[in-house]
């Protein structure tokens, strides 16, 4: 019989026991590492307590895809030691309901918080077939409402000094409407199939704040505080109304939501299109744009966590 040590007291254990003997640890249930096999050993920041190396957890590559409707991927990146992001993709037909959201890493249990936030906003979002903005900012304002709620969950008192806190981009498209809503800087982009793309939401983030004030835009966005958010979901958000959007297509193009894990590395909505326009005539299909556009932003050094979902979006009278 194998035998290992246990990750906390290091006493030998028969490996695939449900607990430590020793120490009393629970073993079964927790995740194995799977560089050295131990059960029970991936601690609460991603690395083995018995080998030491990362661990790999199912949040760290996931993928949606529903063919040439829409599809997603999100990534943990290169640096982070777990995926803060989280996201909800759903379709009927040709409707299709999006969320990403992504954890505020200087809080506690962030990825919880997205995870809630993805969760919550998406369930509300399927109960309504018929989607306008009104209905888009009330399933962010059901998320905030969730996300609040983890403060005085559990055990943890981290959790009230730390509330667990995120962002939101969410969009619903109905054919050939397109309704939007955010808070943060998780954002969303149209990209026509002709014509300059168009970002639509604005982030809320103290460069785009001052910048608004007066400030000169250079200066504020090499500033080391212009990426940080001004608005999130939390317990201690305060009151934060989702800013929201809606629009009918007139000609083809693709809906893009990202969260800053990828648009970090092409800030500029222009520049943001020609990548993607390439992805997409390079790949192929929707699903591997959108890990061409993950494995970019992690060739560029992948120091956040990455998500992105593409929806191709059609005039009523145009179909394929």
């Amino acid at each position: 019989m194998t035998m290992t040590e246990c990750a906390s007291c290091a006493d030998e254990r028969a490996a695939g026991a449900a607990f430590c003997e020793a120490c009393g640890r629970q073993l079964s249930g927790e995740p194995a590492c799977p560089n050295c096999g131990t059960a029970g050993s991936v601690g609460a920041d991603g690395y083995c307590e018995n080998c030491g190396m990362l661990a790999v957890r199912p949040r760290d590559h996931l993928e949606a895809d529903a063919g040439e409707v829409a599809a997603a991927v999100t990534d943990r990146g290169q640096r982070h030691h777990r995926n803060e992001d989280a996201m909800w993709l759903a379709t009927r037909g040709t409707d299709v309901d999006v969320v990403i959201s992504d954890g505020v890493s200087a809080s506690f249990d962030p990825d919880v918080a997205s995870l809630t936030a993805a969760e919550t906003a998406g369930a509300l979002l399927a109960q309504a077939p018929d989607v306008a903005a009104a209905d888009v900012a009330a399933a962010i304002v059901a998320a905030k409402e969730a996300v609040a709620a983890l403060a005085s969950e559990g055990d943890d008192p981290r959790r009230q000094m730390s509330n667990p806190a995120c962002t939101i981009v969410v969009a619903a498209v109905r054919g050939a409407d397109v309704s939007i809503g955010w808070v943060g800087d998780s954002r969303a982009y149209w990209l026509p199939a002709d014509g300059p793309a168009e970002q639509l939401t604005e982030d809320d983030s103290w460069a785009t704040h001052v910048i608004k004030m007066g400030a000169d835009p250079e200066v504020a966005l090499r500033d080391p505080k212009a990426h940080a958010i001004t608005a999130w979901l939390g317990a201690d958000a305060g009151p934060v109304p989702p800013r929201t959007g809606e629009f009918t297509v007139t000609v083809p193009g693709h809906l893009v939501l990202c969260s800053d894990g990828l648009w970090n590395y092409l800030p500029d909505a222009g520049d943001f299109a020609d990548v993607v326009r390439a992805a997409l005539r390079s790949q192929g299909t929707l699903i591997d744009t959108a890990r061409a556009l993950a494995d970019l932003a992690n060739e560029a050094g992948g120091a956040d966590n990455i998500t992105v979902a593409l929806i191709p979006v059609h005039p009523a009278d145009v179909k394929e």
